[in-house]
């Protein structure tokens, strides 16, 4: 069991790097060629970065304790990625009506 909670992490990890990277990348090039969709691409990268973290602080609290339970933090970060969802989706109705 404990080499899949390594696997985890170490995937939970690579994720948010990756996600923050191609968010950085996709926004740039959103923002450089005025394209809407690869800006919201890169938008939904950054929340998927927040629900990676939430995910990885999980993956941390399982290996130093086995209660199941849901912490503070991460129910603070699924309500995040919800409304940040939600507001993605809100913000590029705005912005393809404008266009």
């Amino acid at each position: 069991m404990n080499q899949l909670i390594e696997k985890a992490q170490f995937l939970a990890i690579v994720t948010i790097f990756y996600n923050i990277a191609e968010g950085i990348i996709s926004i740039f090039f959103g923002l450089q060629d005025e394209t809407l969709a690869l800006f919201g691409f890169g938008v939904d990268s950054f929340v998927e970065v927040i629900s990676g973290i939430g995910i990885l602080h999980m993956i941390i609290r399982m290996k130093l304790s086995k209660v199941e339970k849901r912490d503070g933090f991460e129910r603070t970060a699924l309500k995040i990625t919800g409304y940040s969802f939600f507001i993605l989706a809100g913000g590029l109705i705005l912005g393809s009506a404008y266009n």
